[in-house]
């Protein structure tokens, strides 16, 4: 399954939604506009042209139509065709990628108090293809529900219905098989995320996972971005902040309680990941306190 890569922070946002029932005969006008358009097929088949890219969206299908595209339907509809849209607005799309090349696991930065500007995350949406219509249609039916009845109370409970929508979306993208490297990195991460606080054995991890060391850290350096030592040591750093944060342990004990014991080693690693040694993050966040 194609999908398509989209930057967040901001979400999208959530223009208009409907429902309606195509007779034999009726076809998609022409057009290019500066939005998604997002079709749904409940029952029927819709047979859609998008720039030089044809598609038939059948039964329990979706496509997304992009902004800037000119999209048109190619044939008529042959039989009583229930569709639901959805238009959102959102920056072109950064790229178009398979759900199984998805870097899933890739660690992003958290959030910091000091933090003014999100960081760059991104989120997926399925281009074309099968989708959990039975699971999908109550979010819809909702959303049609609420847009015809709009008013304040309604509408945050619609965008939020929108996002939820977005989610199921993703997370279908995500359940399709992946490649064999991103499923070792996924189970890599749950495992090093089970057993940070232990001393790090690459021979353990062999055992554990049942493969080389040497391919491990090839498919997590892949899919995350990291190896297994580093991702260890960043899970290893953000409890050290939370520590920092929330106890008055010193900085010895905090590195002892996240299993670096080496107090200079301890405060290298935090340098390099928080941008500034730890007595100094603890006092920048007592004084912002």
């Amino acid at each position: 399954m194609k999908c398509l890569e989209l930057a967040i922070p901001p979400l999208p946002s959530l223009l208009t939604v409907g429902h309606a029932v195509w007779m034999p005969g009726n076809c998609h006008f022409r057009r290019s506009f500066d939005v998604y358009d997002v079709i749904f097929v409940k029952r029927g088949a819709m047979y859609m042209q998008e720039d030089q890219a044809e598609y038939t969206v059948q039964a329990g299908q979706l496509l997304v139509l992009e902004p800037g595209k000119t999209h048109s339907g190619t044939t008529p509809c042959t039989e009583e065709t229930e569709v639901y849209w959805v238009h959102f607005k959102h920056p072109a799309a950064l790229r178009t990628l398979n759900a199984e090349d998805i870097p899933w696991s890739a660690v992003l930065p958290q959030g910091r108090d000091s933090d003014t500007l999100p960081s760059d995350q991104t989120m997926y949406l399925p281009k074309h293809g099968t989708v959990p219509f039975s699971r999908l249609q109550p979010t819809l039916d909702r959303m049609v529900q609420l847009h015809m009845q709009l008013s304040v109370e309604h509408s945050l409970q619609l965008q939020s219905l929108f996002c939820e929508l977005l989610e199921t979306l993703q997370s279908e993208a995500k359940a399709r098989p992946g490649s064999p490297s991103s499923a070792l990195a996924r189970e890599t991460v749950g495992y090093l995320q089970k057993h940070w606080m232990e001393a790090f054995h690459s021979q353990k991890m062999e055992e554990a996972l049942h493969f080389q060391f040497d391919h491990i850290t090839r498919c997590m350096k892949k899919n995350t971005g990291m190896t297994p030592l580093q991702y260890v040591h960043h899970l290893r750093i953000n409890h050290a902040v939370i520590l920092l944060e929330q106890t008055t342990y010193s900085i010895q004990e905090i590195a002892e309680r996240v299993g670096i014991p080496n107090v200079s080693f301890f405060g290298r690693l935090f340098r390099e990941r928080i941008g500034m040694p730890p007595g100094q993050y603890r006092l920048r966040r007592q004084y912002q306190l």
